[in-house]
């Protein structure tokens, strides 16, 4: 079993030994926003769903033949959860997103530099980090803090819940944190010394692909599982993502195009130069050994087609497509920043600035979805362009989720960049890749044998010289829109 815990859903994907889909089950859930600028889940509801997805997943007549062995899970990054002594959970959890510790953030700088954090743990200090988060909940919450006996991720709480008593989390998870040695692959203990913190608090990092332990006897019973499932170390999405399209040499980029846009580039050393700091391009551990990935990202992509939706096209799919059916490769009338939520990669703003500039009385909702489209392409491009001027090798996109059904898309954004994009066979690499890191851990294949046997290709999408000219003026005054929007908030 394969499975993604994401930002508003989880997913989860049975397959045979041949990689056949047995079954597969998703449930979505809600974020919370208890105050300005916190961002939280309903910690409680959010489990019960995901639990309830693998009961549905587990009494397919096809798993029920052929019952599930192992699982391994991916999850989004910076989320963090305190629980005690007795296991209970004692605080939701918080969310990548969440800026409530800007404070924390300005008493870390203050105490170390900037570009000596980034050196030790290939992460930009940031308001995503959950070294702030943690020091929040000391400040903020003490009754929580002084009752908390470990902090979880994502994934060493789902090992927790099913019954592993010393749960592992992935160097590529750990690398999101602000406080883990991304060479060492160790927690930096001097920093978490320094804000007095117990290194104690947090799971042992680990390879992806390690087995940790096997479901519980009484979890098993109650989740449909049959016999011992070994439960194997996954890792952050986004790596999971790379896996599942086999960007796993340097150069190969995964597109993960659905709610959050992000391209994970594969990277063969661990690279941290002052041109990814100043544009916020973290190194971390990939799911692979001895290899590194770096993000790039847009946290509302999918979402701002969602919001388009649900408040211009009447809640209606099917007028998204029939819109999508008619684009033309000629520049709109509209430029548009697509920061309906916090930014993502290069400025990590936490202020929404979303704008479509140069409306008038003649503009239609087919022009408002086309300048949406446009911004959300040029966002990405001009992201891979920055990667690439910080000396990262970048000569290959392979694309999956949602967004990668459009046509129109993919050679927008192929022609932009100059170079091809492959689409790949699976909307959800997530799954795929943690299968394949499943697979491992029980030695069912080897990495080599899981990539010729499971990824396969779809279509190439090859850049076209003449929509890049077409489109070079416009994609150059994208890149000064968020200058001028930003003066607006000073």
């Amino acid at each position: 079993m394969g499975v993604d815990i994401g930002t508003t859903v989880v997913k989860a994907i049975v397959f045979n030994e041949d990689g056949k889909i047995l079954a597969s089950d998703y449930l979505e859930y809600n974020l919370l926003f208890p105050q300005h600028g916190w961002v939280e889940f309903d910690t409680e509801d959010q489990w019960r769903k995901i639990f309830k997805v693998f009961k549905k997943i587990n009494s397919e007549p096809e798993v029920k033949k052929d019952p599930v062995t192992a699982l391994s899970v991916s999850t989004f990054a910076e989320g963090l959860t305190p629980i005690d002594g007795n296991g209970n959970i004692l605080h939701n959890t918080i969310y990548s997103t969440d800026a409530r510790s800007i404070k924390e953030l300005e008493f870390i700088l203050s105490k170390y530099d900037k570009k000596k954090l980034f050196e030790i743990t290939g992460y930009c200090p940031g308001y995503m980090c959950p070294l702030n988060k943690i020091l929040w909940i000391k400040n903020n919450r003490p009754e929580i803090y002084n009752q908390t006996e470990r902090i979880l991720f994502t994934e060493d709480l789902l090992w927790h819940k099913l019954g592993v008593e010393q749960p592992r989390i992935n160097y590529a998870l750990a690398s999101r944190t602000l406080f883990f040695d991304v060479r060492k692959k160790i927690w930096t203990e001097d920093i978490l010394s320094d804000f007095d913190i117990d290194v104690n608090l947090f799971s042992k990092p680990s390879p992806s692909g390690i087995t940790v332990g096997l479901i519980s006897k009484n979890n098993a019973e109650e989740l449909g599982f049959k016999g011992k499932v070994n439960l194997v170390t996954g890792c952050h999405d986004q790596s999971a993502a790379a896996l599942g399209v086999g960007a796993i040499k340097e150069g190969i980029a995964a597109d993960g195009m659905g709610t959050v846009e992000c391209a994970t580039v594969c990277i063969d050393k661990a690279l941290t130069n002052e041109s990814m700091l100043n544009n916020n391009y973290s190194l971390q551990a990939h799911a692979i050994e001895n290899k590194y990935v770096t993000l790039a990202f847009n946290s509302s992509s999918g979402s701002v087609v969602k919001w388009f939706r649900d408040n211009i096209a009447d809640g209606q799919n099917n007028t998204i497509r029939a819109i999508s059916s008619n684009l033309t490769y000629e520049p709109s009338r509209l430029l548009t920043l697509p920061y309906f939520s916090a930014t993502g990669t290069p400025y990590l703003d936490p202020v929404p600035k979303g704008s479509i500039i140069g409306l008038d009385l003649g503009i239609t909702k087919e022009d408002i979805f086309k300048g949406l489209i446009e911004g959300l392409v040029f966002e990405i491009c001009f992201n891979l362009e920055l990667i690439k001027k910080s000396g990262i090798r970048l000569q290959e996109l392979r694309a999956s989720g949602g967004g990668a059904k459009s046509d129109y898309e993919l050679l927008l954004k192929a022609s932009i960049m100059g170079i091809p994009i492959l689409r790949m066979g699976i909307d959800e690499a997530g799954c795929l890749g943690t299968m394949i890191l499943a697979g491992i851990g029980t030695k069912k294949f080897t990495l080599d044998e899981a990539v010729s046997r499971f990824i396969k290709v779809k279509d190439i999408v090859d850049p076209d010289k003449k929509i890049k000219e077409r489109y070079r003026e416009k994609y150059e005054k994208y890149k000064k829109v968020y200058g001028l929007v930003s003066e607006l908030y000073k």
